[in-house]
């Protein structure tokens, strides 16, 4: 059974249809990319599983159990993280106060541990532990976003955009951050704009252009394919 399962929503914003019958599953231990151009629904697909914008129709499942129409605060608790676009960090408020918000539906007395694999992650983070978010650096927000969202304890966590901004030496801190949290057990559904280090870093992608999964497989059949090469990659 697959961890993340989302087949054939579709999503409105008004009257203006955003997805339309996208199909993705993600099983436990991957990575998995979406990769597209701006508008075509990446970010609208993290937001229908993570309950901020449910969909119309269709199914959202983890670990079999729908979760289409359940609400934000329940999903988390449920085990999906979300760094969304923007990192949406809490800027008049600390690091370790944006780290603790992260963990605020936990009831299990474990937070202090997964606090300090933050810190390992991102020793930068450790040092501006008592500095206003605010006055952090593009990367170290960037850091922040991803480590509150690991704070909840995520069974998988969704990253929208996690290098855009970024210096080139930041873009591949991050990526290798996103490695090692896979690496030590955090399933990874991945967006980025950056489709040739996503397609790096994933075992699986998908393509999604107008609202609509075009192209789907390993990350290495599509990193070879020629209407990806041109349309994404730059080749």
């Amino acid at each position: 059974m697959a961890l993340l399962e989302v087949d054939g929503i579709d999503v409105f914003y008004g009257r203006v249809q955003a997805l339309r019958k996208v199909n993705l599953t993600v099983d436990e231990g991957e990575i998995v990319s979406l990769i597209g151009s701006n508008g075509a629904g990446k970010t609208t697909t993290l937001r229908a599983i993570s309950g901020l914008t449910p969909p119309s129709s269709g199914q959202i499942r983890l670990r079999g159990q729908d979760i289409s129409r359940t609400p934000a605060e329940v999903i988390v608790g449920k085990g999906v993280g979300h760094a969304p676009e923007g990192r949406r960090i809490f800027a008049r408020m600390t690091v370790r106060e944006n780290l603790d918000l992260g963990a605020y539906i936990r009831r299990d007395g474990q937070t202090r541990a997964d606090l300090e694999r933050v810190f390992t992650l991102f020793p930068r983070l450790k040092e501006r532990h008592g500095q206003l978010a605010g006055t952090l650096s593009g990367g170290e927000q960037q850091m922040l976003a991803i480590g509150r969202a690991l704070m909840s304890k995520p069974q998988i966590l969704l990253l929208d955009e996690p290098s855009l901004g970024l210096a080139p030496i930041l873009v591949d801190t991050i990526f290798q951050v996103i490695q090692d949290i896979n690496k030590s057990g955090t399933t990874v559904l991945l967006i980025e704009q950056n489709a040739l280090k996503a397609l790096a870093v994933a075992g699986r992608a998908y393509v999604l252009e107008t609202g609509r999964i075009v192209k789907e497989g390993s990350a290495k059949a599509l990193r070879e394919s020629p209407d990806v090469q041109k349309a994404y990659l730059g080749i």
